[in-house]
């Protein structure tokens, strides 16, 4: 930029140049000869804005050379400057019907003369004529003609508009791959046409609208080859429009013919890994109607068939059941969601987990939040073509969700059920999503113990939430069918540039998991060596026996640690049940109706009266002072009580209590008053005044009390985490935002005084004990280090902010959870064996997902082999399926046919060429599949391919990929 600034003069005379003659100053046409001026040429007054430079040229000429680019922008010289004319106002006609003979017609008909193209270039009115000759019927009608000549008519009764194919086809990978809106494209193209506001421009949006959305359902079903179908576009089947995942297991397709007789411990490279989820972004207005706007394809791509599924939710009322699962509310809430107005609150969907492809039916329009009806619709539409092979489901609610999944499934009207037998799901949540949750009892839907999930994360859905996110706010007011159908295309575009990004997706994966194998491998080995052997075995059956069912009788979690620390109640208890062993024995003589740890628990429990108090003092507003004030007396007169007490216990202390002011409860803020704890007693005088047993009271109430304000702390981080989702999927409108921010400053004052309290339970523990092995339990809490699990630490994000210039968002393979929740007790012998053990299963299970992942890609590789030849032998097929009376049609049927196929076998060719490689280092290159008949080297060849028919795609988007 700094070597062009100082050229900015050069390049702005340039452009200034062209809006003059340029070069090109001749005043007569270079083309042509007219005899009336005796062989001079006629003026040249017209150049040519969409062709290349070059001389002006006649009225005639430009008219005849445009015979054949009749959608051209024209200026004509006035002797001082251009001015905007068109091709019509120069005399060319467009005559249809005759292009393919290059005659003349006999009988032109006229079309009216403010007949309208709309190109890429903006809008042109131009002279047209339909045929109406004796060729006529071989021409066809006024569509067909329009349709024959790349103009797509904006109506198919006496069109009087028409838009360009380029024009569709230059928006619709537009629309696709750059989300720009309807409404921002036509209005381009309006400006193209005139900027200036002094021409008018009539408005063809709502035709562009319903042009671009019979074009959208005709391009899938163009690419589903229903063309080629005898049966035609009705006979088009649930989900055929929808474009599949070629590396799932489809029987009958890519799965070998005894895939069922594989050993129990490799069934799972035969599953079928899908992702359950909602998205609330995707939302519809209760705008038009199915009568007014109806769908294109009712359940032949990607969403459900409306009319059964809401036949369906006819039957069933708000939903009920409540997750019991910390903070998780997507079901608890699922009437409390915000809902008037809109037709669709949001949309449930299923992928597939490991390569995240939308799934065919397995998409529906949500009316009131995440119910189960809904869920379980479009999940058992999805499962329709995957009943007879086992799978794993994830959903961020799983563990609700599952719980009488079948038998709700069976209450479905017969036409909608379908046979799951039990226990052919896995279900699990996904590994983000799995930190949100209490940890107790769910190991079972963890995705890193179970066997056979190998390393599948299970949040592909959210990142193809991302993806489609863009579009939300533009179809957010469409209708039920124009909605639908921009979806559609987009979900079939998103699965599309998967799939050719699938052979460098596999490879990247095997080779990383490759690396990892070894890596994990070689520390699980290290870790076994240096435990005890009979340690191992005793372990090494406890998992096994819970990996072959986690829900037997009898069978614990092994991946929990067993705490031997004691809470606050179970500390009091215990003390409680000393005293009155020590009040049993003979002699004993009791002090006072209040025991000695009655004493102790009222100092801590004044200890917390007087922090409340005093927090809530510095707060109270007028109107809450009398309330402040009774509180006081209450206090005042619990002191005079305690301190009867305290003359029983400690009456070395009571001369302490008399010379010190900060003693003496006779003042206005009684909260201020010291009570005289032993920890708050100097040490030099603390065994004076204090008895042994107290000091040990309060110093054991004190550790019950900092284990019991770390969970405290926990609980609190899991609800705000929690709060704050549910605040951004659901909440919307200034009062549900208030009651929601005024929960969320409730919890965090309950979070920040869970802190205060460990803080000086801590201090007074530290007072009493000194330092020693149990501060590695409960270490000094800085405030970095009160955060979510699932966040990192603030000094780490700020270091890679400053080194790499990154947003300092959440890294998964950088992050580290702060000390308060890992396992405590270090300083028990039990507790440390206890947690080798759970650190011993860790590694075990990293080391199995790992070696899982190595088996599992050179499976699906394989799948991703068989498919596409399987496609390639359709197409084929398809070619010489439909005997078309016409033989342009019968051409064009078999001509789109071939290059499908051939398209298919390059992209076999290309996948090979990809991953061959890394599929033998994991031994996985085996099988016909992998034999191909163009060398690897071949592929540099397919930019000369034309991929058009998929998404106006060219071989340079497998050639780059290719080359890397």
């Amino acid at each position: 930029m700094t070597t062009w600034v100082p050229k900015r003069d050069l390049f702005l005379d340039e452009i200034l140049r062209t809006e003059g003659r340029s070069h090109f100053i001749a005043d007569r046409c270079p083309t042509c000869i007219n005899p009336l001026t005796h062989g001079c040429s006629n003026a040249a007054l017209i150049r040519c804005k969409s062709c290349a430079p070059g001389p002006l040229r006649c009225i005639a000429c430009t008219a005849n050379d445009h015979v054949n680019q009749p959608f051209h922008r024209v200026q004509r010289w006035t002797g001082v400057s251009f001015e905007q004319t068109t091709l019509k106002d120069l005399g060319l006609v467009i005559q249809l019907g005759h292009r393919h003979s290059g005659l003349s017609c006999a009988n032109p008909i006229p079309a009216r003369d403010d007949f309208s193209v709309i190109d890429v270039n903006g809008r042109h009115v131009v002279a047209l004529s339909f045929c109406g000759c004796d060729k006529a019927s071989e021409a066809g009608d006024s569509v067909q003609q329009l349709l024959r000549f790349n103009l797509y008519p904006a109506t198919d009764c006496e069109p009087n508009t028409a838009f360009t194919i380029s024009l569709l086809e230059h928006y619709h990978i537009q629309s696709l791959q750059g989300k720009i809106s309807m409404y921002d494209y036509y209005t381009t193209l309006e400006r193209l046409t005139d900027n200036t506001g002094t021409k008018k421009v009539v408005n063809r949006y709502k035709e562009f609208m319903r042009v671009v959305a019979q074009w959208r359902h005709l391009k899938m079903l163009k690419r589903a080859g229903r063309a080629h179908d005898t049966e035609g576009i009705n006979g088009t089947g649930p989900g055929e429009l929808a474009v599949r995942c070629p590396a799932c297991p489809h029987p009958g397709i890519n799965l070998p013919e005894n895939w069922k007789d594989i050993s129990d411990d490799l069934k799972y490279m035969y599953w079928l890994t899908v992702a359950v989820d909602a998205c609330f972004r995707l939302k519809r207005r209760d705008v038009s109607s199915t009568d007014r706007d109806p769908f294109l394809g009712n359940g032949w791509g990607y969403f459900v068939e409306d009319t059964g599924y809401h036949e369906v939710l006819k039957g069933y009322r708000d939903q009920d059941e409540i997750s019991s699962c910390t903070g998780f509310a997507a079901i608890d809430h699922a009437n409390n969601k915000f809902a008037r107005g809109y037709a669709a609150t949001g949309v449930g969907a299923v992928v597939c987990a490991r390569h995240e492809f939308w799934l065919a039916l397995g998409i529906g329009d949500l009316q009131k939040g995440e119910r189960y009806v809904n869920m379980d619709y479009i999940f058992v539409s999805a499962m329709r073509e995957y009943l007879v092979v086992n799978k794993l489901v994830t959903y961020d609610i799983a563990c609700q969700w599952s719980k009488n999944l079948l038998e709700r499934i069976a209450s479905f009207p017969p036409g909608v059920q379908i046979n799951i037998p039990e226990g052919s799901i896995m279900y699990a949540i996904p590994k983000l999503h799995f930190q949100s949750h209490i940890q107790e009892g769910h190991s079972p839907y963890s995705l890193n113990y179970r066997v056979g999930c190998a390393r599948n994360d299970g949040e592909g859905i959210e990142r193809r939430w991302w993806d489609i996110q863009p579009i939300t706010s533009s179809t957010k007011m469409m209708g039920p069918g124009q909605r639908q159908g921009v979806l559609e295309d987009h979900l079939g575009y998103g699965n599309w540039r998967k799939l050719v990004e699938l052979p460098w997706t596999l490879r990247d994966r095997l080779r990383d998991a490759l690396a990892s194998y070894a890596k994990h491998a070689d520390h699980y080995a290290s870790l076994t060596a240096s435990l005890a052997d009979d340690n191992i075995r005793t372990w090494r059956m406890q998992i096994e026996l819970w990996e072959g069912d986690p829900s037997a009788p009898g069978v614990e979690d092994p991946y929990i640690v067993t705490s031997s620390g004691l809470t606050e109640s179970e500390t009091v208890q215990r003390l409680t049940e000393e005293e009155q062993k020590a009040s049993a024995v003979r002699g004993y003589i009791a002090l006072h109706d209040v025991s000695m740890l009655g004493f102790m628990k009222m100092g801590i429990e004044l200890e917390e009266t007087k922090i409340l108090l005093s927090s809530d003092a510095k707060a109270a507003t007028p109107s809450k002072q009398l309330g402040i004030h009774e509180r006081r007396n209450a206090l005042r007169r619990k002191l005079v009580k305690y301190r009867e007490l305290q003359g029983v216990y400690m009456p070395q202390a009571m001369a302490l209590i008399a010379n010190n002011p900060a003693c003496q409860s006779d003042v206005e803020h009684v909260e201020g008053v010291c009570l005289v704890l032993p920890s708050e007693i100097a040490p030099v005088q603390r065994g004076i005044v204090c008895p042994p047993r107290l000091c040990e009271m309060e110093e054991r109430m004190r550790e019950a009390q900092c284990r019991d304000a770390l969970q405290d702390i926990r609980n609190q981080l899991h609800i705000i985490d929690h709060l704050f989702r549910y605040k951004k999927v659901n909440v919307r409108h200034q009062g549900a935002n208030t009651r929601i921010r005024t929960d969320l400053s409730t919890q965090d004052v309950k979070k920040t005084r869970a802190a205060e309290k460990y803080r000086r339970a801590r201090r007074a523990k530290l007072t009493l004990s000194g330092a020693g092995v149990w501060e590695e339990e409960f270490r000094q809490l800085e405030d970095k280090d009160i955060r979510a699990i699932v966040d990192d630490d603030p000094d780490e994000v700020a270091l890679r902010k400053r080194k790499r210039g990154e947003k300092g968002a959440v890294a998964e393979g950088h992050r580290t959870i702060s000390w308060i929740w890992q396992a405590a007790d270090s300083n028990s012998p039990a507790a440390v064996i206890d947690s080798l053990r759970v650190e011993w299963l860790k590694s075990r299970a990293r080391k199995m997902r790992w070696e899982e992942e190595v088996r599992l890609l050179p499976e699906e590789m394989r799948r991703v082999l068989a498919t596409l030849r399987y496609q390639q032998r359709v197409w084929l097929t398809r070619g010489v399926a439909r005997d078309a009376d016409d033989s342009a049609l019968r051409e064009g049927l078999v001509a789109y046919a071939t290059r499908q196929a051939a398209m298919c076998h390059a992209m076999h060719a290309t996948f090979v060429a990809v991953c061959s490689g890394m599929a033998a280092q994991a031994n996985g290159r085996e099988g016909e599949v992998w034999q191909t008949g163009v060398a690897a080297e071949s592929t540099a060849g397919m930019d000369n391919r034309d991929f058009e028919s998929m998404y106006e795609l060219d071989g340079e988007d497998l050639q780059e990929r290719c080359n890397r």
